[in-house]
């Protein structure tokens, strides 16, 4: 079994919550919601690489991985397990120091939630994104 991080819950949270139901949406859906603001925080992905048609952030694999194997994440329909929303519900308050982000994570949900597949085109036109050539690490090292 593996330690739950508040990253952890995060992730469950919009898998729950928000009906991401790809790997990709949640990689670029994260990705926005940590290149939004200027502000580092403590459970952001800062990790994004620069994909051919994304991003992909190795800590948010990790995770998502720990789920699966874990049996708390349906990896063919990308939702929560029995097992995974008995543990989001004993875990979720955790997650209460860190509002501004999960509020930052539902302004990018409100601005593309009639079709949460457009957040790949998003991801595309932005600025931080746009900077760095495929393979390449996104955010600075300073993050």
């Amino acid at each position: 079994m593996f330690q739950f991080t508040a990253q952890h819950i995060l992730v469950m949270r919009l898998i729950t919550q928000f009906e991401l139901k790809s790997q990709n949406i949640i990689h670029g859906f994260l990705f926005l919601a940590s290149a939004n603001s200027l502000d580092y925080h403590d459970i952001g992905f800062y990790d994004f690489i620069r994909t051919k048609n994304g991003v992909f952030s190795p800590t948010l694999q990790s995770i998502l991985e720990e789920l699966i194997i874990g049996q708390m994440l349906n990896k063919e329909h990308f939702i929560l397990t029995t097992k995974g929303l008995d543990t989001y519900c004993a875990l979720a308050s955790a997650l209460r120091p860190f509002e501004d982000y999960t509020d930052r994570c539902f302004s990018v949900y409100m601005t593309h939630k009639d079709n949460l597949e457009k957040v790949n085109d998003t991801l595309h036109n932005h600025i931080t994104f746009r900077k760095v050539k495929q393979g390449e690490k996104i955010f600075a090292a300073s993050y």
